[in-house]
């Protein structure tokens, strides 16, 4: 970048804070000073350049806060740690964290925009002060940051405000301006808290499947016919990015990787990139962005809707997406089915091509796409190379107990063949950690002429390896027989789905939705009729119970989704506030239409009574009549409106996985509504039984058996006694699920498993 012209006033003064955490850490913060002076024109004061003579270093430093332009704060472990410290460490990094803490509580507007956090290489966000809202505000993460860096000290904007010409009329286009001032905040502290809670998850996931354990495997990629190591800068280019690569070539590892240095470089207002499989959409049945909203609704607890420009109401998922404040990480296009896929990327390009998108998809499934001439429009194809012959001996020496010894006859064909995958090397580092397994016979090339047989035989040995048959008597794993194990995951992996989500356990059994649907629908409608004798309940009984099972009514009353996923109890002072208003205007509209049915009656009974004697009564009744007709008319919209539509921001909500949560969680928020609903209502039904009236008992009894039996968990817990029962699951099913998490088979993904790699899924779910 060029230094900025002469014409300014006064070169800006900066002050560089920071701690001496090491060596190589100090010459970088020089480095950087030096660029920023020598390179860029700016008139930077750094302590190291002071040392000439003695000086009261703190009075040295208040000045340069003081009187400087702007104070970068360069981010460390240190520097972070002494933000926190609670003793009295003399450091001088310290006062400097405590001045600038000061300065800040004092007046935020000011100082927020003159101290600027900076990441140097090598560190990240987590490395700056919680008071400096490293996730909340902007940081400038350098080299990528250091222009708009620069542009900031200088007062140079990279983009001048135009004039504010007249409102766009178009049809269909969206115009932010028209976005009230609370909805713009709403959505912009929902995609905070989605960056926070997307970061925290790859991170604990990252850490979980040992990715940088002990070093990441190095991994480049084929842009433009050149080879790259990073895909970052990349896609910041080129905003729409096709990731390729075999099966077990790191697909879905680089897409977390490039989820994670996104969300290192995320400030406020930006798009955030969720990483989302797309195993579970069917583009002929649901718009791209219908899918994810969905998605995005379940995994982050975005389904509370607000009221749009057009004034309907969309979730908050919706919202966030139409904006743009999502960024759609799509892995996996190779797992949607033959026929599927044209239609798939179809609907991808009908998005347009000035929307960022991220998409991974299989080497030789994409090229039978681009053979027929369908490719996804304006995306940069990053093609995912072999790995490095030297790099892989390297890792698997360090990783594997016996070394370069024990693998010569390994290495010795890698000298000869292609490299393998990233997957078959965490296979062969996995498998021959029992130092009685010799791996000398991968190098058998009559046994094993290609790498796909290789990769095949490490997988069939892997559940043994991982749960070996005498674990140390030390380990908190629970002892699980690797045959067992074995028929556990190959259930699992034979679902036809990459989530293993503990509320569609009982799809391989489908009758169990619909007999409970049913059953729900049934006691529901005995319990209404049931008053006027045994055969009206029994033909209601019969007539709800098939409402229920049928999925296009459910469809139609938008309640496929609230059937079928889980919930969660929503407290908060504002949702109960909107329930209370909630309730009201549902009472006034069911009170609206009683007062107007009951009109209509009494003008109806009036006149078959033959009251109508004069022109007086005919009036009175002709205005009874209208008057109870329009009453029933417009209450019984508003209430088929509701019913109809819905509404998805009540106390009961979809489960709440804004956090990083566990399954296990979402499964106890989830019986925790059926069961808290049930038994307040069979609390009523006791308190009407008191009183009498058998009707009521009924009703609500119906109500109370509705509501257990249309939860997630009753679908759960049938599911998962017949399964264990037949032997195709264990009966203690979320510690099995969470054990493989540890032992490295499964991934974590919000309130979902997942298995490590969909080519390990294709694996376990053949035969053994």
């Amino acid at each position: 970048m060029d230094a900025p012209d002469e014409p300014f006033a006064r070169r800006p003064r900066v002050f560089l804070s920071y701690a001496d955490d090491s060596g190589a850490h100090t010459q970088a913060v020089l480095g950087f000073a030096e660029q920023l002076r020598g390179e860029l024109g700016i008139d930077v004061r750094l302590d190291l350049w002071e040392r000439d003579q003695r000086r009261d270093w703190l009075a040295w430093a208040m000045r340069q806060i003081e009187h400087g332009d702007f104070v970068l704060a360069i981010g460390s472990p240190r520097y972070k740690q002494l933000a926190t410290a609670d003793d009295e460490d003399p450091d001088y990094a310290r006062f400097q964290l405590l001045m600038l803490r000061e300065y800040l509580a004092a007046d935020r507007a000011r100082w927020t925009a003159k101290i600027l956090p900076v990441v140097l290489p090598g560190y990240s966000a987590d490395d700056l002060p919680a008071f400096l809202q490293p996730y909340s505000a902007t940081r400038y993460a350098i080299p990528e940051d250091l222009d708009e860096l620069v542009r900031v000290l200088t007062g140079q904007p990279r983009w001048g405000r135009p004039a504010l010409g007249p409102l766009a009329k178009q049809e269909g286009l969206f115009d932010p301006a028209v976005l009230s001032a609370d909805l713009s905040r709403v959505l912009v502290e929902a995609a905070t808290s989605l960056a926070g809670a997307v970061t925290a998850l790859w991170r604990a996931e990252v850490l979980r499947l040992g990715l940088d354990d002990p070093r990441p495997l190095g991994t480049r990629w084929r842009v433009d016919g050149g080879e790259i190591d990073r895909i970052g800068p990349v896609f910041r280019r080129d905003r729409r990015l096709l990731v390729l690569g075999r099966p077990g070539s790191g697909k879905s590892v680089s897409a977390i990787r490039l989820v994670s240095e996104l969300l290192d470089g995320w400030s406020r207002g930006k798009p955030v990139p969720v990483l989302v499989p797309v195993t579970d959409w069917h583009p002929g049945e649901l718009h791209p962005f219908d899918w994810l909203a969905r998605r995005l609704a379940r995994d982050h607890r975005l389904g509370r809707t607000v009221r749009w420009v057009n004034g309907k109401r969309i979730t908050l998922a919706a919202a966030l997406l139409e904006v743009g404040l999502v960024l759609p990480v799509l892995d996996g296009l190779e797992t949607i089915a033959h026929d599927l896929r044209p239609e798939a990327v179809a609907a991808l390009n009908r998005l347009g091509s000035s929307v960022p998108l991220v998409v991974t998809c299989g080497l030789a499934e994409y090229g039978e796409l681009d053979a027929a001439g369908i490719r996804l429009a304006r995306a940069t194809r990053a093609e995912l190379l072999p790995l490095e012959r030297d790099d892989v001996e390297d890792y698997l020496a360090e990783t594997v107990p016996g070394g370069a010894a024990r693998l010569a006859p390994l290495f010795a064909r890698l000298r000869a063949d292609p490299v393998p995958t990233p997957l078959l090397v965490w296979l062969v580092r996995v498998v021959h950690q029992d130092p009685g397994r010799d791996p000398a016979e991968l190098g058998d090339r009559d046994r094993f002429p290609d790498w796909d047989s290789v990769e095949a035989h490490l997988v069939q040995h892997l559940v043994q390896a991982v749960y070996p048959d005498y674990p140390g008597h030390r380990s908190p794993a629970p002892r699980v027989h690797h045959s067992a194990a074995r028929r556990w995951l190959g259930h699992l992996a034979s679902t036809g789905t990459a989530d293993i989500a503990w509320w569609q356990l009982d799809r391989p059994l489908r009758w169990v939705a619909p007999t409970c649907r049913g059953a729900a629908g049934a006691a529901l409608g005995f319990g209404m009729l049931s008053a006027l004798g045994v055969v009206p309940g029994l033909v209601a009984a019969a007539t709800v119970g098939s409402a229920a099972v049928n999925r296009r009514l459910l469809a139609y009353f938008n309640a496929t989704d609230h059937v079928e996923a889980p919930h969660a109890f929503d407290r908060s002072t504002p949702k109960l506030r909107a329930e209370v208003r909630d309730f009201v205007q549902l009472m006034a509209k069911w009170l609206s239409f009683a007062v107007g049915g009951l009109a209509l009656l009494l003008a109806g009974r009036a006149v078959a009574a033959g009251l109508v004697h004069n022109l007086r009564t005919a009036l009175t009744l002709t205005a009874l009549a209208l008057g109870g007709g329009f009453l029933t008319w417009w209450s019984g919209r508003k209430l088929w409106h509701r019913l109809r539509h819905g509404r998805s921001d009540g106390l009961v909500v979809l489960a709440d996985l804004r956090r990083p949560s566990s399954p296990a969680g979402t499964l106890r928020a989830d019986r925790k509504v059926a069961v808290t609903g049930t038994g307040i209502m069979v609390a009523i039904a006791a308190v009407f039984a008191v009183l009498g009236p058998g009707y009521a008992v009924r009703v609500v009894l119906g109500y109370a058996a509705a509501w257990m039996l249309l939860s997630a968990y009753a679908r759960y817990t049938v599911a998962r006694l017949v399964l264990a029962a037949r032997g195709r699951l264990p009966w203690r099913l979320f510690r099995f699920l969470d054990d493989a998490r540890d032992r490295g088979v499964l991934r974590q993904y919000g309130a979902v498993h997942q298995f490590r790699h969909q080519h390990l899924q294709r694996h376990l779910g053949g035969p053994a």
